[in-house]
């Protein structure tokens, strides 16, 4: 095809509001074609267009039926992708606008409307059989991000950060080198630059970092692309400067399918009873203290009438750090520990499609008679608690049930 590597970049809605974004937008995708580079376009609806395409449905009817609403959603993406491809053709590049009417329309997907999950195989076929042809001849598809096509023809949609979705998975199924996405942002911050004025720009992310953030809320990207991340795809998040080669975080490495592990050391269980052990100053000083000699929180939860410790330590230092805190505050009527205890972590990407994980895990132990003292549920990993000595059999009776043996 003329070229040694292949770019897919997504333009979100917010950096396509209007005549300017978009030729700045185009301008950047000759710059990579100049470059000797393939590169596949995938665009959002302009900004504003899906809210006013919702509103038209609810006027239609005051309980649009989900395929209704997906059919009339789509017409904002295919309106963003003529629109490109005029914007790409009119700077002198061959661009063809790729909508689920086209012959290589690549996303299929089940027939759920609303939050429609792609088919992979059948997504695969497609790329192969109408976008990879494209790409060869040296031409630019624009393809439609966010909506998908069922088996029976009919509009779907890819739920919320859909666009991303579409764009990663094209990635993948292409071997790209580098997904590109283009944001209202320069970028993911250390927080949410919109709310906290002195947020800094992340340059460089692990993968396994970008989606513990998204799986928290961060709204620069939706959990679900790195469902179809591959390991060797760079992914870089920036805005619309009119270069895509550079600046923004980029983010690399692969997000575990679904691990299990321990923590390589028996830990503790302490548990402080008192009232209003919330107090903020008693758990600051607590885990100062604890650190201060050396050791390690794991995790802490708190209400207002005990606090659960996991600690990486020697027991008495333990013991002896967290009594002297909790009684110069006045707050200590009691406590306990549990020595021997083993840290035991299930995470990855395929715990989101895992119904009722906890009990899933939990079962097969109860079985064998291994007690789980605590459980901690943080986005998407499940941790326990059980005694060490029965840490392998856990292990393996979990990796057994859960099929990651």
């Amino acid at each position: 095809m003329g070229t040694e590597k292949l770019l897919v970049v997504k333009f979100g809605g917010s950096v396509l509001e209007d005549g300017e974004s978009i030729r700045r937008a185009a301008e950047a995708v000759r710059r990579e074609r100049l470059r000797n580079r393939g590169v596949v376009v995938v665009v959002s609806a302009m900004k504003g267009t899906t809210d006013r395409l919702l509103e038209t449905a609810r006027k239609i009817s005051q309980s649009p039926a989900p395929e209704m609403v997906d059919y009339i959603l789509a017409l904002g993406e295919e309106e963003s992708a003529r629109i490109m491809t005029a914007a790409l053709r009119s700077i002198g590049l061959d661009a063809v606008e790729v909508t689920p009417d086209s012959p290589s329309w690549p996303i299929v997907t089940e027939e759920e409307h609303g939050c429609a999950e792609p088919l992979l195989e059948e997504c695969r076929n497609q790329v192969e059989l109408g976008l990879k042809p494209l790409i060869e001849r040296g031409k630019v598809p624009v393809v439609c991000g966010f909506i998908g096509k069922s088996p029976s023809g009919r509009a779907t949609t890819l739920g919320r950060g859909g666009s991303d979705i579409t764009a990663v998975l094209l990635a993948r199924l292409l071997g790209a080198e580098e997904l590109v996405l283009v944001k209202d942002v320069g970028g993911i911050y250390s927080a949410d630059p919109h709310r906290v004025g002195d947020a800094k720009l992340i340059e460089d992310l692990e993968a396994e970092e970008a989606y513990l953030l998204a799986s928290a809320g961060a709204k620069v990207l939706h959990s679900k692309v790195f469902k179809y991340k591959p390991e060797g795809l760079k992914v870089r998040v920036t805005s619309n400067s009119g270069r895509l080669e550079e600046g923004g975080t980029l983010i690399h490495g692969e997000v575990p399918d679904l691990q299990v592990v321990s923590y390589d050391r028996p830990v503790l269980l302490v548990t402080v009873v008192g009232d209003g052990l919330s107090n903020q100053r008693a758990l600051a000083e607590m885990t100062e203290e604890i650190v201060g000699r050396g050791m390690k929180v794991l995790s802490l939860r708190a209400d207002d009438r005990a606090v659960n410790l996991i600690i990486d330590g020697e027991p008495s230092e333990v013991l002896e750090a967290v009594h002297r805190v909790a009684c110069s505050e006045n707050l200590l009527k009691g406590l306990s520990a549990l020595e021997d205890l083993a840290l035991i972590t299930v995470k990855g990407r395929r715990l989101e499609a895992l119904p009722e994980a906890i009990q899933r895990i939990a079962e097969p132990l109860a079985k064998r008679g291994i007690k789980i003292y605590e459980s901690l549920t943080i986005h998407n990993s499940v941790s326990l608690l059980i005694r060490w000595g029965r840490r392998e059999e856990a292990l393996r009776l979990i990796r057994e049930t859960l099929g990651c043996v």
